[in-house]
């Protein structure tokens, strides 16, 4: 990937380009090093030749005070005090010269210029048997001297008689402070060297400065390196004495041959530095040219390059995934570039119109939600699509080459591929439903078109089948068929599943000429069940009234859910003629009654057992000339009548029923629009204390008519509880009992009366009835303690929890409460205790009765006594005559309300009520 890319090759072109230009620069700088080098090695070779002309003359020096010595007259003799005068008289005259002396044949001393307190012996001087073997002066030695102690250059030359006999040899030593002058008049640059080394490493003299070794001997390689060097042409490259490397020129002198090295050195770095820095600015400009490039064709590329081929390449990549409306859509400004824009888009449009086709058959193959099989005519399977696989769990490698008879496991009658083979045979279409199974062992119903596909010539060359899993439709199918016709709680028939079998039972009985009946079962006071006892135990009493009553007539017959808390059963062929129809109606009726009356189970226990009444509603159907709705309306009025004859029985449609279930439809309608218009009013009944004087009313709706006339509570009330209705009528009477309260409050006279409202037990249980009551109080702006509820056993026994809370909510803004109807239901200390009760209300049946009844006069005096146990204030309602009145006193009754102290009345009869305060 990265050998083929733009910005590499742009790279490898920029320094294929470059690469002549820095080729003929590493040329040019080695061409100039070289001049350079040479520069220096002629330097060098200068400096060196004047060496050697300065060490020649130095030698012709030496060599002429060696010979006017040895033709002094004074050594005739050899007398060594003559000869050291001698020596000291030519150097005291000579610039540079150690000393001067001679040597007897066996190399003692025995003169020299310079004193010495030893003998000395040169016996081993290489200068001294050069000198005995020499006719003139010998070559020079290198050496520290023994007498001086100093480093010089010592040259021998031997004295001889007339008969050529040696006689001594004479000596002269040069000191080092010549080789210092000679150096010094080269004016080396800086970081020139130039050095005198003897053979044995002593360096005897250095420039520039002293030479800083310890021990002035330099190493063995650096004189093995000089004698190399010399060897070659005497100029080369050697590292110095302080380290730095140089070129070198080294020679012996020829005074001094092998004796020791003059070397003259010239710095490299410097030298070159010249040639060095011109190749680093000229890399230097090469590299800024070359990189500048690099930036412009970069920058053109990107500019006319890659933002094209981005394009294209994302167009191509959008056209490979399938979107072949893709359009590179992009001008370069490049003329080559956009032809290729072109071609492309050409290309994507010639794609799409040849992929179209593959297309299509691709979203009928492979994008098909059902599973597609494809046989050869020996029915062997040659390709699945995906949906196959997800469906029959058979992957394409498990199922390619096999009969599709593995998905067969038996449950597919045989005579439905009897029929397939029959059609495909003949060439046709064949559609039907197998029972199949997967590869899990798990079953599936599928619908499948199989079709044979015929070749160019007409001859089958293939099958193809499309297959679609229907096991979810059927299951959903029966799901719907059963949510929309049976109840989900009990599992029975609904009402729309029973109303179509009342219909074919209307037509069926017609055709027999055999009777029919229809039953409707309604527990009683279900709903106050269900306030009371919970949701979940109106659910259970309800599964299992419908238990019982499947148990309680044959399979055939029908057993619905008609209502809420009522059921239907429909029975057909009970009779040809009317006695004896209406003799089996009778018999199954009553035998249902007896079954539904045994005591139910309510709660998670056996024991929690509950005994709940039902009334039932028959109607008989003979003809076909009744309708399902005829029907139903006469069994809901045989079901009503039976209610109103006090629950708990059977009852047989009349006709003269009929009127008053028109009555009471009538007056459930007039109901709705007496709330709409608050057509009610309020009357006030006084209480009194048992000194006579009015502590306030208990607040009584009533509803007026157009004609003057009133409609009685026992006629609407119950319609109201049964409907829901008695929540708004409720509202309604809190809050105009909260108004004139509030008026009562505003005068000082009536400002201690309180007002007690009813309240019901559908009202006191909704969740928000709390707010309601609050926001009542505060928008009448009265003291809530004046304001008084009473309840009834069967509002506060549903959930006693959430009573005592409500209550105790309500508490906190004062308001009080009293318990109505005490006695008349089930009356219970534990709950009586637990509740935030003010008042007891004795209940005018027992006040009635109590002169002529024990048990109500027994009744009475216990609620006295247990009130005054409980601390609670008691007031007997429905007081008539005196005698009542006095009875109740003298047994502690503090309050009291009847028709002895006043009728309920208008707020505006009240004057007199006023006046008694």
């Amino acid at each position: 990937m990265l050998r083929n890319s733009l910005n590499l090759r742009l790279w490898l072109t920029i320094a294929i380009a470059v690469l002549p230009i820095l080729l003929f620069t590493l040329i040019d700088y080695g061409e100039r090093r070289e001049q350079a080098l040479a520069a220096i090695h002629t330097e060098v070779s200068d400096r060196l030749a004047g060496a050697h002309r300065e060490a020649q003359a130095a030698h012709r020096a030496v060599a002429l005070a060696l010979r006017i010595m040895a033709r002094s007259g004074d050594l005739q003799s050899m007398d060594p005090g003559a000869c050291t005068g001698i020596a000291r008289r030519l150097i005291g005259s000579l610039e540079g010269f150690a000393n001067i002396g001679a040597a007897h044949p066996d190399g003692a001393v025995f003169c020299s210029a310079q004193a010495s307190t030893a003998a000395v012996s040169v016996a081993d001087r290489a200068w001294f048997r050069n000198a005995m073997r020499a006719e003139g002066i010998s070559a020079g030695e290198f050496i520290i001297g023994r007498i001086t102690g100093k480093p010089g250059i010592v040259f021998g030359y031997p004295l001889k008689d007339p008969s050529g006999e040696l006689r001594a040899v004479l000596f002269a030593s040069i000191t080092m402070t010549w080789f210092d002058r000679l150096i010094e008049g080269f004016d080396l640059p800086p970081d020139w060297e130039a050095s005198v080394i003897s053979a044995g490493g002593y360096v005897l003299a250095h420039q520039p400065g002293p030479l800083e070794r310890p021990d002035g001997v330099v190493p063995a390689g650096m004189l093995e390196r000089m004698s190399e060097v010399t060897q070659a042409g005497g100029v080369g490259q050697l590292r110095g004495l302080d380290g730095m490397s140089r070129l070198y020129g080294v020679t012996s002198p020829d005074f001094a041959p092998e004796s020791g090295f003059i070397a003259i050195g010239a710095p490299l770095e410097r030298s070159l530095g010249a040639v060095q820095d011109r190749l680093f600015v000229q890399l230097a400009v090469i590299a800024a040219i070359a990189l500048a490039s690099a930036l412009l064709a970069r920058f053109h590329i990107y500019r006319f390059i890659e933002v094209w081929a981005a394009q294209v390449r994302g167009a191509l990549a959008r056209i490979a995934a399938g979107q072949l409306d893709t359009r590179v859509g992009h001008t370069s400004g490049v003329s080559e570039l956009d032809e290729l824009s072109l071609g492309v888009d050409n290309m994507a449009t010639q794609i799409a119109k040849r992929d179209a086709e593959l297309r299509r058959l691709s979203t009928v193959i492979e994008q098909s939600p059902e599973s597609i099989v494809i046989t050869d005519t020996s029915a062997r399977i040659i390709y699945v699509n995906e949906a196959f696989t997800r469906t029959t769990g058979y992957s394409s490698a498990d199922v390619v080459g096999n009969n599709p008879r593995i998905l067969n496991a038996g449950l597919t009658p045989g005579a439905t591929y009897e029929q397939m083979w029959a059609a495909l045979c003949r060439g046709e279409v064949w559609r039907g439903e197998f029972h199949n199974t997967r590869k899990d062992g798990s079953t599936y119903l599928e619908l499948a078109t199989i079709a044979p596909i015929k070749g160019a010539g007409g001859e089958v060359t293939h099958y193809v089948a499309v297959k679609e899993d229907i096991t979810q439709r059927k299951q959903s199918e029966a799901l719907l068929h059963r949510l929309a016709y049976y109840d989900a709680l009990t599992g029975l028939p609904n009402r729309a599943l029973l109303h179509d079998r009342i219909a074919q039972a209307i037509r069926s009985n017609s055709r027999r000429e055999s009777h029919g009946m229809l039953i409707l079962v309604d527990v009683d006071r279900f709903r106050q069940l269900n306030d009371t006892l919970g949701h979940a135990a109106g659910d259970r009493l309800l599964r299992a009234v419908a238990e019982r009553l499947r148990g309680g007539v044959r399979d055939e017959d029908t057993v619905a859910r008609h209502g809420d808390d009522d059921f239907a059963v429909l029975i057909e062929c009970i009779g040809g003629t009317e006695a004896e129809a209406l003799a089996h109606a009778e018999h199954v009726a009553r035998k249902l009654q007896c079954e539904l009356e045994a005591p139910y189970v309510l709660g998670e226990g056996e024991d929690d057992r509950h005994l709940v009444t039902l009334s039932i509603g028959v109607s008989l159907f003979f003809d076909g000339e009744s309708s399902l709705e005829t029907l139903l309306k006469q069994a809901e009025v045989a079901l009503y009548r039976a209610k109103q004859d006090g629950r708990n029985t059977v009852c047989f449609f009349n006709p003269s029923m009929q009127a008053m279930v028109d009555a009471h439809a009538r007056l459930e309608a007039s109901l709705n629009k007496a709330i709409e218009a608050e057509e009610f009013c309020l009357f006030f009944q006084p209480q009194l204390d048992h000194g006579g004087r009015v502590i306030g009313a208990e607040a009584l709706i009533r509803w007026p008519q157009a004609g003057g006339g009133m409609v009685s509570p026992a006629a609407f009330i119950p319609l109201a509880e049964d409907t829901g209705q008695i929540v708004p009528i409720g509202l309604w009477v809190l809050k105009a009992a909260c108004a004139q309260l509030a008026r009562w409050q505003a005068n000082v006279q009536t400002r201690h009366l309180t007002i007690a409202v009813n309240v019901s037990a559908r009202q006191f249980h909704r969740p928000d009835f709390v707010a309601s009551v609050e926001r009542t109080v505060m928008a009448a702006g009265i003291d809530a303690t004046r304001l008084k509820l009473e309840l009834t056993e069967s509002a506060i026994l549903a959930d006693l929890d959430e009573t005592v809370g409500r209550m105790n909510q309500l508490r906190e803004l004062g308001i009080q409460f009293a318990l109505d109807d005490f006695g008349t239901g089930y009356s219970s200390l534990s709950y009586l205790k637990r509740l935030p009760f003010a008042q007891l209300k004795i209940d005018q049946s027992f006040v009635r009765d109590m002169a002529q009844d024990a048990g109500s006069e027994a009744i009475v005096l216990a609620v006295l006594s247990l009130s005054h146990a409980l601390g609670l204030e008691v007031i007997a309602e429905g007081v008539e005559t005196a005698v009542q009145r006095e009875f109740l006193r003298e047994h502690g009754c503090e309050f009291y309300q009847g028709y002895l102290f006043g009728k309920p009345a208008p707020i505006e009869a009240w004057d007199e009520f006023v006046a008694m305060v």
